[in-house]
């Protein structure tokens, strides 16, 4: 008969804990618990599902899709006056066609600008969306915020160029510009690159 402290019953107890069972590591059904498998290292422990330290979302991420935001405020609120035409704006609207004595008639030529400005409305939204799913960030929505901005630099800077320059279209030309470039400074790239 051994006693506990003999030689022989520890070895006999190494051999079991190394097979992968222990006094109290079994459960009713014969399956080693996880516990004494990690205890002994014959079951990895559990790995990190992260690939490495998260990227805090930069400042200028944030700025950039504020500046968006802002530029692309104004052309919904224009988009959605011209698709509407309430009030004063549709007599307004109908008495400058009739003034420049067009030969298309007066109420086509309000239909085409309540589609102008629905057009405009959808553009105007899906620039606010993409400008902070870029944030997000979401794979594609910075290519497609940043030919948004572009798209309304152009048609503002045409704008500017047949009625002249103002304050309003050059501030949104400015918030576009500047927004679009936050989006694209080293940290906010760092970070776009790291999430999406």
């Amino acid at each position: 008969m051994t006693t506990p402290s003999d030689p022989r019953q520890s070895g006999a107890a190494e051999d079991h804990v190394r097979s992968g069972h222990s006094a109290h590591g079994e459960n009713g059904h014969g399956a080693v618990t996880d516990q004494a498998l990690g205890n002994y290292g014959s079951q990895s422990a559990p790995r990190s599902t992260t690939a490495g330290p998260l990227v805090r979302r930069p400042p200028e991420a944030w700025a950039g899709a504020v500046f968006l935001t802002l530029a692309a405020l104004p052309a919904a609120v224009f988009g959605l006056l011209l698709a509407v035409q309430p009030g004063n704006i549709g007599v307004n609207l109908r008495a400058r066609i009739d003034a420049a004595n067009s030969t298309v008639s007066t109420d086509i030529l309000l239909t085409v600008f309540r589609l102008a400005g629905a057009m405009i409305v959808v553009l105007a939204f899906l620039f606010l969306l993409f400008a902070w799913l870029a944030v997000r960030p979401r794979r594609g929505a910075r290519p497609i915020a940043t030919a948004l901005a572009v798209l309304e630099v152009v048609l503002l800077a045409g704008a500017m160029v047949v009625a002249g320059v103002d304050a309003v279209s050059l501030g949104i030309v400015l918030l576009a510009v500047a927004g679009t470039v936050l989006l694209y400074l080293p940290r906010s790239q760092e970070f776009i690159t790291a999430r999406a």
